[in-house]
């Protein structure tokens, strides 16, 4: 291969060669044409200027000739002689011709080199006599020949100047672009091509001819290979999808017995246990609710790697946001003895445009492994910013007395499924997906997180979000609205098809006060409507015989006041395509599995009052 690299330079030197040859052989012909057509151009002017000559002078010795003056016309030649001293003889004759006057000898033969002219001297067409003039034209000749050339000499010049105009011309214009082009085409041998340029191939046209059809090797397996990368995408697109559906499927499938195992931990939390009992309990909640946040996390991050996580924009305060945040771990944090504290230096009326509920995961993800990996010491949550009249840029930075991290796997620490030392995950749990997914949710909302650890030292977590600046809005909390008797009196349709999940929530929710019937499915669920007047139904999704989805637009369908009553989602289908589509059948709000028991207290009661206080459905939640 390293000969079809090498600099092609047998074009231009052919080309150089013929142009030289042309020009060479231009110059010797036309050198040749210009002699002959000058020398006969000029002879030819000579021959008409003799005569001329010849003609005046017959017409000066006209007088002469008819007197005889024989001194007078002796005069006139040695005038004419002495000025024109290539004349060889002259002889002037009367009409007799008589010699009047003869200078010079005159030759038998005139010579070629000798040119003779005879001319009557006449007036009015009567002669009076003859005169014959013998003149060399070897001193013309050479005055021509050198003449001719120097036309010659200055025609070759010419069109060798040419010649070297139009090679330079021709190398800029041409050859030396072809010589760009030959090379470029070239640059594609790295190709794995089926075949290369031609060894053989000894100049640039064969260069190119050779690497004009290697081109076109290189686009049919670019067009290969482009059909190749379509078919990838499509297969990992669908691999995509199918990854997807598997992870809503094992979501669904894990979540529905963790509503049983969490719901029953719950309900037994309240019933009157021995200490032993309480503990062992209490131990089991905590567990669930572990694994239940881990499968949380790879749900986080498979959305988040599938691009399809947006932004919610809602106003909030940080500073609020952030003390809900460390009130959920402030209890843990006491446990271990670590403090747990916020420092800020934000108005606590300040109100940003954002999603609230992102901010809050990534708080409580960093906020979590802190409090996790810090066993002694102190945890700081400082937050500070830059306000202008539209924008906030707040600075999140949560830092503490924990365990650190060696510096050279922090660059790596935020990657899914990576901790610091593996031993991590069994001793303090976990599965490395928090800063993994915090990594993500911050680059989504257009910050960056900063990590900044000493093994043994401690660990600091910063991160700057940038948001629009809303007008602060007071708004009523579910967790404040009040479970009063006349909510408890109601009645709820509780539609879930597994048996375990039913005594869950009918358990609960009759514990709570409230009165409950059950179906086992959508078709159910559409009758005993029907039949009687809810005050509120919890639906769930995958049922048989008819989905919550259909069950829900029929009843939506019915034309009494019936079809306005409010419809809870409690489903463990968590994706947001799961919640549009609740949106769009006209569902009021939306519970996950496993439920927790407050939450789904709270929301009842806010839909209670909702209900109670509006004729109609006002979508708040979804």
């Amino acid at each position: 291969m390293a000969a079809l690299h090498k600099p092609y330079s047998l074009l231009w030197i052919k080309y150089l060669a013929i142009l030289s040859i042309v020009t060479v052989g231009l110059s010797f012909t036309a050198g040749e044409v210009v002699r002959e057509y000058e020398t006969r151009y000029l002879e030819s002017k000579v021959e008409s200027q003799l005569e001329r000559h010849f003609s005046a002078l017959s017409s000066i010795a006209i007088e002469d000739v008819l007197t005889e003056d024989i001194p007078r016309l002796e005069t006139i030649v040695d005038q004419v002689v002495m000025h024109t001293p290539d004349i060889q003889y002259i002889l002037i004759c009367n009409e007799d011709k008589k010699h009047l006057v003869a200078w010079g000898e005159k030759p038998e033969q005139a010579p070629p080199s000798m040119a003779v002219y005879q001319n009557k001297i006449a007036l009015e067409n009567e002669i009076f006599g003859y005169m014959k003039i013998g003149i060399s034209k070897t001193p013309f000749f050479k005055d021509i020949a050198q003449h001719v050339e120097q036309i010659r000499y200055f025609s070759a010049i010419s069109l060798l100047l040419l010649g070297v105009l139009c090679y330079f011309v021709s190398q800029y214009l041409f050859l030396s672009p072809l010589d760009k082009i030959n090379k470029k085409l070239l640059s594609i041998h790295d190709l794995p091509l089926p075949k290369k340029v031609s060894h053989s191939a000894s100049s640039e046209l064969e260069v190119l001819s050779c690497s004009v059809d290697l081109l076109q090797d290189a686009l049919i397996l670019q067009k290969q290979k482009e059909a190749q990368l379509k078919l990838a995408k499509q297969k990992a697109e669908a691999a995509n999808k199918m990854k997807t559906e598997f992870i809503a499927t094992m979501s669904h499938e894990i979540r529905t017995p963790m509503n049983v195992i969490l719901g029953s931990l719950e309900i037994m939390k309240d019933e009157p246990l021995n200490n032993n009992s309480q503990q062992f309990t209490d131990t089991a909640l905590n567990a669930a609710k572990v694994l239940l946040n881990q499968l949380n996390d790879i749900l986080d991050y498979s959305r988040l790697d599938s691009g399809k996580t947006g932004l919610a924009k809602e106003s909030f305060s940080p500073v609020q946001t952030s003390q809900d945040v460390i009130a959920i771990f402030s209890q843990q944090a006491e446990e271990k003895g670590v403090a747990l504290s916020l420092k800020t230096d934000l108005n606590t009326d300040l109100n940003v445009l954002g999603d609230v509920g992102k901010v809050s995961q990534v708080l409580t993800n960093l906020i979590g492994n802190a409090i996790k990996f810090t066993e002694q010491g102190s945890i700081l949550v400082e937050m500070s910013g830059e306000t202008t009249a539209e924008h906030s840029a707040i600075t999140f930075m949560i830092k503490d007395s924990g365990i650190g991290i060696e510096k050279e796997k922090v660059a790596t620490i935020h990657h899914p499924f990576v901790q610091s030392d593996p031993s991590f995950s069994r001793r303090y749990g976990g599965a490395g997906m928090g800063l993994a997914i915090s990594h993500e949710l911050i680059s989504l909302m257009g910050g960056s997180l900063h990590i900044s650890s000493e093994l043994g030292e401690g660990s600091e977590f910063t991160f700057t979000i940038t948001f629009p600046v809303a007008v602060p809005t007071v708004e009523l909390s579910t967790t404040d609205l009040p479970i009063d008797k006349e909510h408890r009196e109601s009645t709820i349709l509780l539609v879930e098809d597994s048996p375990s999940n039913q005594l869950i929530a009918k358990t609960m929710l009759s514990r709570s006060g409230y009165k409950v019937e059950t179906a086992n499915n959508g078709l159910e669920a559409l009758k005993a409507v029907r039949k009687a007047q809810y005050s509120l139904i919890l639906m769930d999704l995958q049922m048989p015989e008819m989905n919550g989805l259909d069950a829900c637009k029929a009843i939506r369908q019915l034309k009494d006041e019936k079809a306005d009553v409010p419809i809870i989602a409690m489903t463990a289908n968590v994706s947001d395509s799961d919640r549009k589509e609740c949106a769009l059948v006209g569902m009021d709000d939306f519970l996950t599995k496993p439920i927790n028991k407050g939450k789904m207290l709270n929301v009842i009661n806010h839909w209670f009052d909702r209900h109670h206080h509006q004729n109609g459905m006002v979508n708040l939640s979804l």
